[in-house]
């Protein structure tokens, strides 16, 4: 029978073109997980192993065996190796480069505790392999690499002479824990009133645990220094430092050099809550037990009244000011010992009363520069008109010392600088206090969260830090760059970004 009705069928309208849908065509593809096929891959090739992953940043295996705790010899035999080779700068100018490598893949004989293991690492990754036990599975997990992951861990937390620092992720300081240990009360120009309640507070916070708890109230408590920039504050909190790591049982100290966002603070109270008892020290600025937090600033008056006037936050404030006549005599004669192994300079004791009456106003920071431009002129020998002895108005006989008379040119320099900072914050308190009335531009200053203070404002010391801060071995131990037994050479300092394209969809590995 013939048909009485044709099918027609009806295509869709095209419509508009959408460029975006090319671009997703183009663009889109299967992804693979490198980890999970190397992982198969050894299962497949070792049935009798049980194969453990685990990242380097966290266990580094070969750091632990570079430190003498374990054997990690390279084996070339049974498969390849990949680096890459380079250069890392010296330190110091007047020091030499050394040869680096960064180890994309190798695969080592691992030894630790008389047992024996395979294992691979591949970027940052490590696979280790180990005979399965009586009891444990095809897929582990194995209770040697177990054992042997447990006791790195306690390893790279086992080094007490350390000071954790915080600048945007956390690292361990073994240059700042050194600095902190030359730092005592004895090089601290400040009070000695405040120098003892200072020791005392710390002190009996972190002997009263179970006082607090048996008073209901939390076992926290802030402090925050305050004061003109350059007169003792950061001194002052290594000292504190140094003070903590010397109990019996030391108190680890946690150092936030800049944590710019909400993120970062969070990051900040993890550590610390984790590694309570502590004590907290903020450059910038639930429950805190076993905190104790030190804060400092240049300006306390542009702080939130949230942290500046609130007890809970801060409980108590001390105020480091510019050094008076008596502080400054006591600092020129730190500076007198310092120099009385230099039989090239000549400093009697009546030099120091002399300088503090032509320096007031000075922070110490400001002291300090002009003792090292004085003394760098003396070591340069330099005869200049500007240093000659005056001949009137000296009673006391000091004309005839050349470390007097420069320093004294030296003092005349430096006070201009003096003036113009004090000039500087007269007007920058004007415009607040107009601001404050309405009369000011929109916004004005903001405020500082805890800003960081003590630092001297001085070029030279400006110059030190800046180096110390730039300085990217500052955090220690440095474990990825250690050289392991096998005579790898250290990590290269500034890896490039080695990418590799899977399928049309990009991955980013940073080895």
């Amino acid at each position: 029978m013939d048909e009485l009705f044709t099918l027609v069928e009806e295509r869709p309208h095209p419509g508009p073109h959408h460029l975006f849908t090319d671009v997703l065509d183009l663009t889109s593809g299967r992804t693979a997980d490198h980890d999970l096929q190397y992982i198969s891959a050894l299962r497949s090739a070792n049935p009798s192993l049980i194969v453990t992953a685990s990242p380097a940043y966290n266990i580094p295996l070969r750091a632990f065996a570079a430190a003498g705790f374990a054997t990690c010899e390279l084996d070339t035999t049974t498969d390849s190796f990949a680096s890459w080779r380079g250069f890392n700068p010296p330190a110091l100018r007047q020091q030499r480069g050394t040869l680096a490598e960064s180890v994309h893949f190798a695969k080592f004989a691992y030894q630790w505790a008389g047992e024996g293991f395979v294992l691979f690492t591949v970027g940052g990754m490590q696979y280790v392999l180990k005979e399965r036990r009586e009891g444990e599975g095809e897929f582990g997990p194995s209770g040697v690499t177990d054992e042997l992951i447990q006791t790195v861990g306690d390893w790279l937390l086992s080094d007490q002479e350390v000071v954790w620092v915080f600048d945007g992720y956390w690292q361990r300081s073994k240059q700042l824990y050194f600095e902190v240990m030359k730092a005592t009360w004895e090089k601290v120009i400040l009070d000695e009133a405040v120098k003892k309640d200072l020791t005392s507070v710390t002190n009996k916070f972190f002997s009263s645990k179970q006082v607090y708890e048996d008073l209901g109230v939390p076992w926290k408590r802030g402090l925050l220094f305050h004061g003109p920039p350059g007169n003792g504050k950061t001194i002052s909190i290594k000292a504190l430092m140094h003070t903590l790591l010397d109990r019996k049982d030391p108190i680890p100290t946690l150092y936030v050099r800049h944590a710019p966002n909400t993120y970062s603070i969070q990051a900040v109270f993890n550590r610390a809550r984790a590694l309570s008892p502590c004590m907290l020290i903020l450059d910038g600025l639930e429950n805190n037990d076993g905190i104790f937090v030190v804060a400092s600033t240049n300006f306390l008056d542009r702080l939130d009244p949230g942290l500046s006037k609130r007890p809970s936050r801060f409980d108590r404030k001390y105020l480091f000011p510019l050094p008076n006549e008596h502080e400054r005599t006591l600092y020129c004669e730190y500076w007198r010992h310092k120099l009385s192994h230099n039989a090239a300079i000549v400093f009697p004791a009546k030099l120091c009363p002399a300088m503090s009456r032509i320096t007031p106003g000075f922070s110490f920071a400001f002291l300090q520069e002009c003792f090292v431009a004085t003394l760098l002129i003396l070591a340069r020998g330099e005869d200049d008109d500007a240093y000659a002895a005056r001949g009137d108005g000296d009673d006391e006989g000091l004309e005839k010392y050349e470390l007097w008379r420069v320093f004294r040119q030296q003092a005349d320099i430096l006070r201009k600088e003096v003036e113009g900072e004090e000039g500087q914050q007269q007007q920058q308190q004007q415009q607040q206090l107009m601001q404050g009335a309405g009369w000011g531009e929109e916004g004005g200053q903001g405020s500082t969260y805890a800003a960081r203070g003590g630092e001297p404002t001085d070029k030279h010391t400006r110059v030190h830090r800046e180096q110390w801060s730039a300085n990217s071995d500052a955090g220690l131990p440095d474990l990825e760059r250690l050289r392991v037994k096998d005579g790898v050479l250290p990590a290269l300092q500034y890896p490039s970004v080695k990418s590799e394209y899977i399928n049309s969809a990009a991955f980013d590995y940073r080895l």
